[in-house]
């Protein structure tokens, strides 16, 4: 076990986020991580309007930031002169071919046509737009204006507007031979509680330990299959800039222990460094007690939602008295831990994905629905929280956690699973919210999801798609609904057995990563 204090230096963020990433320029600016890529993330925070609008009835901002040659389109926010947007924008930036990228943020009002050629806002000292340059490794800011990374910056322009922005620059949380886990206990801590927060180095080639064969069978697999990796040091960072927390070296996991947690919200992050390879699992927010607004609890907050896949876990009222159920809370960590940090592609986009509590439950069960053909036939059924249309628009994907055993499913943005079954999750997961389609016979959910489908309608269109995965249309196999009259044939490319949304639930394959990088893609681009 490390180190353990009080909770004196806690930082408690009352509204935003901008904590949870101090002390990233820190980390980048030791020796560069093996892997070629990373993230640049620009966050307008906050603008006040100065002069920059014709309207009486308050100013409608919205926004571009370009992000090395791309577009990203904000807004409008109508009839306000103070907003705190958080627009965010990320763009993976190759370090091998680039040690800078530009910046550029343009801040517009609207007269109703949204195409920049409404008021462009003065939000620099050299002209309307603020045209930056960022430094990846180390990570630094300059242009027009100049700040520390991570940092608010501000802008006060010629007097149309003031705006404050940040830049950010993450490390990968995996590279082809290190990955880290960070995880923390209790999965949402109260005031008073006693808090651990645990880092592992894995080798990169981490995999859930489900060997289930049959998705109808219910057996649980072995909980994880770890691949430990000897760190040449390990660190935990919380909520400070000025040096890690926890530093090991030598090991392959530690923990760090904080002593009666205040309210509010912790944050923290972890690192792993072996030979060349650094990695970091990003700056992650877990409420302390009840939330600061809303009825979400967040468990692991890692970016603002229209940026991140959220994934919201909902107690079965069978299986489970509340939200705040003690055996809940187990099994939504251990899900968390073994599905989503438990096989490396999830643990390597760890940063893309937020996880909630829903504060009512719901229900999973599998009910009786005979037919001429099937008098055995049963229906997965799944009822949401009460207030999940009010409260709950914003998730990507509703999972309930039940404790019973029945075959599961996904349906309407919701999934059933049971918490021991770790490949069922990732499963689940591909379907909702990834939307791929099953890959095993006969009496699967077959379609065809455009873009980026894993499973086509026509032999033709697999054959012609094959080649885009790297293979030949001869890979192209078939799989038939047997439940329609006639039966219907679907077609794809994908292996048998091995792959995520086949039967075995094993690692995901080349058309379910390219959906599922997608759907990352447009989270990034804050269309989640």
């Amino acid at each position: 076990m490390g180190n353990a204090r009080s909770p004196r230096r806690i930082f408690i963020a009352a509204v935003s986020c901008v904590a949870m990433v101090l002390g990233t320029q820190f980390m980048l600016a030791r020796p560069a991580s093996a892997a070629s890529t990373v993230t640049v993330r620009v966050v307008i925070e906050h603008v006040l309007e100065q002069g920059c609008t014709d309207n009486l009835s308050g100013s409608d901002f919205y926004s571009k930031i370009t992000i090395g040659g791309q577009d990203f389109n904000f807004g409008p926010i109508d009839g306000e002169d103070e907003i705190s947007p958080d627009w965010t924008a990320e763009k993976a930036v190759d370090v091998d071919t680039a040690a800078t990228v530009p910046v550029v943020i343009t801040l517009a009002e609207s007269d109703g046509f949204l195409n920049f050629e409404d008021d462009v806002c003065d939000i620099s000292p050299n002209g309307s737009e603020l045209d930056l340059t960022v430094n990846l490794v180390p990570c630094a800011v300059t242009g027009d204006v100049s700040g520390v990374c991570a940092g608010p910056i501000t802008s006060a322009g010629n007097g149309d507007a003031d705006i404050r922005f940040r830049i950010e620059v993450d490390l990968p949380a995996a590279t082809p031979g290190l990955a880290v886990r960070c995880t923390h206990t209790p999965l949402w801590p109260q005031p008073g509680d006693t808090v651990t927060i645990t880092v592992e180095s894995l080798d990169g080639t981490v995999q859930v330990g489900d060997t289930m064969a049959d998705l109808s069978s219910g057996a649980p697999g072995p909980a994880l299959v770890d691949h430990k990796k000897i760190a040449d040091d390990l660190e935990v960072w919380v909520n400070e800039p000025t040096g890690p927390d926890l530093h090991v070296t030598g090991k392959t996991t530690d923990s760090y222990v904080i002593t009666d947690v205040p309210a509010g919200d912790l944050v923290y992050g972890c690192t792993a460094h072996a030979g060349a390879d650094r990695v970091f699992t990003g700056w992650r927010r877990t409420r302390v007690g009840a939330p600061a607004e809303g009825t979400a609890i967040p468990v692991s907050f890692t970016g603002a939602r229209t940026n991140r896949v959220d994934v919201v876990f909902i107690a079965d009222s069978d299986s489970y008295t509340a939200a705040t159920d003690p055996a809940f809370l187990a099994d939504a960590t251990d899900v968390i831990k073994g599905a989503y940090y438990g096989q490396d592609f999830f643990l390597a986009n760890q940063q893309r994905f937020n996880f909630w509590l829903a504060d009512q439950r719901g229900d999973a069960d599998r009910v009786a629905a005979p037919t001429p053909a099937n008098p055995a036939n049963t229906n997965c059924v799944l009822t949401r929280p009460p207030n999940w249309s009010k409260d709950y628009s914003w998730a990507d994907t509703g999972v309930i956690l039940h404790r019973d055993t029945f075959r599961d499913c996904a349906n309407g943005g919701v999934f059933s699973t049971e918490p021991t079954s770790l490949g069922t999750v990732l499963h689940e997961t591909g379907h909702a919210p990834f939307g791929l389609a099953d890959e095993y016979c006969c009496d699967g959910g077959y379609f065809e999801a455009l873009p980026n489908p894993n499973m086509f309608d026509t032999l033709a269109k697999c054959q012609a798609d094959a080649p885009t995965l790297g293979r030949t249309a001869a890979d192209c196999r078939t799989v038939t609904d047997v439940r329609p009259t006639p039966a219907k044939s679907w077609f794809l490319s994908e292996p048998t057995p091995n792959d995520l949304m086949n039967a075995d639930r094993r690692p995901p394959q080349a058309a379910d990563i390219r959906r599922m990088n997608w759907y990352f893609d447009n989270c990034a681009a804050g269309k989640c």
